[in-house]
């Protein structure tokens, strides 16, 4: 029996009140952006569309002139003259350049550095630690900033990388102490493969490698350290290999995402909750306003977090292109006919903070709006504190060098450096740890990403699942959900109704708009190319019965046994290019009958390039029962009488090919009385 498809996602929300278009416009569609095509309203009212297109003009003024003056390497420097180099900086509006963290300080802030704003301030701080060796710590040091500074292969490393290197490396440098090493010069690559030996009871390659970076960094910059390794750390190896990356590749399609799709119960589950939320976004608002409730309350952060969710699973965005959603990022446009919804965010993973589009359903502008009204107090509490630090530093510092507020100058240019830039972000929260002008110990945030995956956690639990919720999910199920709904298993009129396209042409979509999210279409053809894999094994597996031409040549195919059945299904995987009819898989291109099997689905029987497998029999039991009641037409003439009797044939042989029951002529009389009467 063919190989069952991976968890489908596009299943039809249950449902409730009125569908009509009013109700729409309100988010009532929400739950159903993701339903099936047969349950797919025939059309839907474009929402309203924003004036503003662009982004607000970043405020995170940055140093050039000083970081720019920073030697790229150390070497022949002296401990005093590294010490004094500056890491991070800030310039304030005058121009004035402020130094943030030096080299020798025992804290690096590299949050200036960092584009991403869904990221805490704390977590991007590198606390170097007392009870490590000095010699180990200034060699780490001067790796780590010749990474920011220049790379080890000529490409800078983001400001976020260095952090995620020198927090996860800490592990190692305690356990180089303990093993009574006091720097690189006396660590041996048998320490190492003994350490790797060691994790690998606990932990997985990448978390493996992650903690070992520090070090493959101190032999990529031997002439940066005062202290370099004797010999190659992973003995000529790439540190991957070290860690034993590549032993987990046998699977059929080698390594895979381990990011898991979300099922279609969670799914109307999630949804049926968020769609609650929303609807209930008016009455909170006015209480809010009111004085009844906080804006920072419980019943508001659940409006925030449905949106946030309904945001990523509609549009594929990661968590930090989700977070960073401004005001009227959104915009609606008709070319050729067709209407777009597009939502404009910074790309940061990749590009740095490139401004990309993302095609949304129009439910998802819906829900931008009301996360606009959600975020307008904390946006105004941020103008607030912004005009707070302008006078503290209007007003200068006292004798100590500390404003009234106990910063330094650089760290209140950094911070209304930072709110100024966040000032229009729509995901804001309250968190605890610093105080903003009211000195209550908390100021306004963009929500960070651990923050985020910690409220999609209490989001499911409130919708009433237990599914595990987490933010890259949404972005590998929306791929998911495209990729498989281009093949055709639930529908490609689904993907022009919920992505407002003609056809799934990643050119067409391009061309549509030149500024979007290129990972992110990479990600379908990824999801494209397991889905194919998915369904070749199924068809190789011996038991599987096929019909079409097609099907009946790789039936044959079976009797000669394959040398490496594996590669030759994923070298046909990338060669071959599937289309879905509803009845039928096409492998034609651009030959064949040009898609008239969509309409005439007997061309498919027979032809060359279609191949039918079992879970397609139910759609050909249908067909048969339509070739019955087209039989039992007899004053047509000759010409549909033989045609009704070819079209009765094939749809028997698929049958039969299939090994499953074909419908008998006292079934076709009775399907044909029941549709006259309907």
């Amino acid at each position: 029996m063919a190989r069952k498809p991976k968890t489908a996602l596009l299943e039809a929300a249950p449902a409730k009140g009125s569908s009509s278009p009013q109700r729409v416009a309100k988010g009532r569609g929400a739950p159903q952006i993701l339903a099936a095509a047969a349950d797919a309203p025939a059309g839907h009212s474009a929402a309203p569309s924003a004036q503003v297109v662009d982004l607000p003009a970043p405020r995170n003024l940055r140093a050039f002139e000083l970081l720019a003056a920073q030697p790229i390497s150390l070497v022949g420097m002296t401990p005093a003259e590294r010490d004094a180099v500056v890491v991070t900086a800030v310039a304030d509006d005058a121009g004035r350049e402020h130094v943030v963290s030096r080299f020798g300080d025992r804290v690096w802030d590299l949050a200036s550095e960092v584009e991403a704003k869904n990221r805490k301030r704390a977590d991007l701080k590198i606390v170097w630690p007392d009870d490590v060796p000095k010699a180990l710590i200034d060699d780490v040091k001067a790796a780590l900033y010749c990474a920011l500074r220049r790379g080890p292969h000529g490409r800078k490393w983001s400001s976020s990388s260095v952090v995620g290197a020198a927090q996860k490396g800490l592990r190692t440098l305690r356990h180089l102490t303990q093993l009574r090493l006091s720097n690189f010069s006396q660590v041996q690559a048998l320490h190492l493969a003994d350490h790797i030996t060691d994790l690998r009871r606990r932990l997985n390659t990448r978390s493996i490698s992650g903690r070992l970076q520090i070090v493959d960094l101190i032999w990529s910059f031997h002439m940066d350290v005062l202290h370099p390794l004797p010999e190659h750390p992973w003995a000529g190896i790439a540190i991957w290999d070290a860690c034993r990356g590549n032993e987990d590749d046998g699977s059929p399609a080698g390594r895979t995402g381990k990011t898991p799709v979300i099922p279609r119960s969670v799914q109307r589950t999630l949804f049926a909750y968020c769609e609650a939320r929303l609807d209930e976004a008016d009455v909170l608002f006015r209480s809010r306003d009111a004085g009844e409730i906080t804006g920072y309350s419980k019943q508001l952060t659940a409006i925030r977090d449905a949106v946030l969710y309904l945001l990523q699973i509609t549009s594929g965005m990661r968590n930090s292109e989700s977070t960073g959603v401004t005001n009227d990022c959104w915009r609606t446009e008709v070319r050729n006919g067709v209407t777009y919804h597009w939502v404009r965010t910074r790309e940061i993973k990749t590009t740095g903070g490139t401004k990309v589009d993302f095609l949304v359903p129009p439910e998802a502008v819906r829900a931008l709006e009301v996360l606009q009204g959600y975020a307008q107090p904390l946006q105004a509490r941020l103008a607030d504190e912004a005009r707070w630090l302008e006078s503290l530093l209007a007003t200068g510092p006292d004798k100590s060098g500390q404003l009234g507020n106990g910063m330094s100058v650089a760290k209140a240019v950094q911070r209304l450096n930072h709110v100024r830039f966040i000032g229009g972000y729509l995901v804001l929260g309250v968190s605890v740890g610093a105080s903003d002008h009211l000195g209550k110990g908390s100021r306004v945030e963009v929500l960070s990403g651990t923050a985020c995956w910690i409220q999609m956690k209490q989001l499911a639990k409130a919708a009433g699942t237990d599914w595990g919720l987490g933010n890259h999910q949404c972005r590998r199920t929306f791929a998911y959900n495209v990729a498989n709904s281009r093949l055709g298993r639930m529908g490609l009129v689904f993907l022009k109704w919920q992505l407002k396209h003609a056809s799934m042409s990643w050119t067409q979509l391009y061309a549509a708009n030149p500024y979007q999210d290129h990972a992110l279409y990479g990600e379908f053809e990824e999801e494209m190319f397991e889905a194919r894999l998915d369904l070749l094994e199924g068809w190789a597996s011996s038991d599987a019965p096929l019909s079409g031409g097609a099907g009946k040549k790789i039936m044959q195919t079976r009797a000669r046994a394959a040398r490496d059945l594996e590669q030759l299904l994923r070298q046909t995987a990338e060669a071959v290019e599937l289309r879905s009819t509803g009845h039928a898989w096409c492998i034609s291109g651009t030959r064949g009958c040009h898609g008239q099997g969509v309409y005439d689905p007997t061309m498919c029987g027979g032809c060359s390039q279609a191949i039918i497998d079992k879970d397609q029999a139910p759609a050909w039991q249908m067909i048969h029962l339509d070739n019955l009641r087209l039989a039992a037409i007899t004053d047509c003439g000759p010409a549909v009488t033989d045609k009704a009797r070819r079209a009765v044939e094939r749809s028997t042989q698929v049958l039969q090919d299939l090994g499953v029951t074909v419908p008998t002529d006292e079934q076709g009389q009775a399907y044909s009385a029941a549709l006259d009467s309907a």
